[in-house]
């Protein structure tokens, strides 16, 4: 069996995006599956392009051996067996037929773990998923393999619900190479999830003109399934320096946004690497040597990511300065606000806050020594 560098060998960009699922779900399950039920949607299961025999490289087989290990043990800490269900769409009938078989021995409704598949199109499964998920706590992910396929309009009743969390893949080499595509039909067919038509004078015209429609895309996304908070992770192609897409994530709870936005930097410092290791193997084809150095140049690839941290973390600075003029904050308030705008996690956000302190430029209301700001403290300005 191949494993999983082999499976992913050309497929970086896909392990990232399998790495942030695996270890989200898991946050997820540990945490939702002590209170509530869950129901996980897949709108694009495939299989597409699966190296693994097992079909462990796929979104579908990962949310099953996920959430099959969760079920187990929080019945062994809990002695209560939550019910899980997992919902997979898919429109090819091949893909379907080898996904269904795929699936079918996990389906053991006496066991509490039910699995429902559709062939067709995932928005003409809304109403099916809606009675499915009943009422479960679900976690949607929308895989497609380019941006048609789940209108909002359409799958916005799958978000009207006090519980709810989506992944979102948005396909962002692809949206970008059609942003000026002379044809109207093309141009159109972004309406159904930027908000509809005139999308392009919605765009922030301070940005360059993909990010700016990633920006607006997240902005309809939070406007549609009323989450408090969206925000999205960029995902680089494997051996260039530009995105390949954004992993868009919504949810209704703060704790939600904490958890993604460590899960986000573990699977950037090991996208990072696996990058190194595909740039070293395509360089390897082309002269037909190896690198002495390849594993130092991978730990470099690995901590730059500490250095785009280190630069949010000035970025986040000056706004958080900025915000704080006008009036103090609590500090959860802050953290809300810099975990959306910045590439942050909380532990860096109290980092920001006890350096502000040390350089006398806010109060420290939180004490000295080895403490941090916790969610009640003030957070303000030092005025002479």
């Amino acid at each position: 069996m191949a494993t999983d560098r082999q499976s992913y060998a050309g497929r970086e960009q896909t392990q990232a995006k399998h790495f942030i699922l695996r270890k989200y779900l898991q946050a997820l399950a540990f945490k939702v599956l002590r209170h509530w039920d869950v129901t996980y949607v897949d709108g694009f299961s495939g299989p597409w392009k699966a190296e693994r025999e097992d079909y462990g490289d796929t979104s579908f087989m990962i949310a099953i051996n996920v959430l099959k290990d969760a079920q187990q043990l929080i019945k062994e800490q809990t002695g209560h067996r939550r019910r899980i269900r997992c919902f997979f769409s898919e429109n090819d009938p091949e893909a379907y037929a080898q996904l269904e078989a795929a699936v079918r021995p996990h389906h053991r409704p006496a066991d509490g773990f039910e699995i429902q598949t559709f062939c067709g199109k995932f928005e003409d499964a809304v109403p099916k998923i809606q009675s499915f998920i009943g009422g479960s706590f679900p976690l949607i992910f929308i895989d497609p393999t380019g941006w048609t396929g789940y209108p909002f309009a359409k799958i916005a009743p799958l978000f009207q619900r006090e519980k709810c969390e989506v992944l979102i893949n948005f396909m962002y080499a692809f949206v970008r190479r059609f942003l000026n595509h002379p044809d109207e039909k093309i141009i159109g067919s972004l309406d159904p999830i930027l908000g509809g038509p005139g999308w392009q004078s919605r765009l922030d015209a301070d940005m360059e003109a993909g990010l700016a429609v990633e920006k607006l895309f997240r902005s309809t996304l939070r406007k549609t399934g009323s989450f408090d908070y969206v925000v999205s992770t960029r995902i680089e192609k494997s051996t260039e320096d530009r995105p390949h897409f954004f992993l868009a994530y919504g949810t209704k709870d703060r704790a939600g946004l904490k958890a993604f936005r460590d899960i986000e930097h573990a699977a950037l410092r090991e996208h990072a690497r696996n990058r190194s290791i595909a740039k070293e193997r395509k360089r390897e084809d082309r002269t037909g040597s190896g690198d002495l150095f390849a594993d130092f140049e991978a730990d470099v690839q690995e901590a730059s990511i500490e250095s785009v941290v280190a630069k949010q973390k000035l970025l986040a600075t000056l706004h958080l300065t900025h915000l704080l003029s006008t009036r103090p904050m609590l500090f959860s308030e802050v953290t809300d606000v810099l975990l959306q705008a910045f590439m942050l996690r909380e532990t860096n956000v109290k980092d920001i806050c006890v350096e502000m302190s040390r350089s006398k430029k806010i109060a420290n209301t939180w004490g000295n020594g080895g403490r941090k700001p916790q969610n009640d403290s003030v957070i303000q300005l030092i005025t002479e």
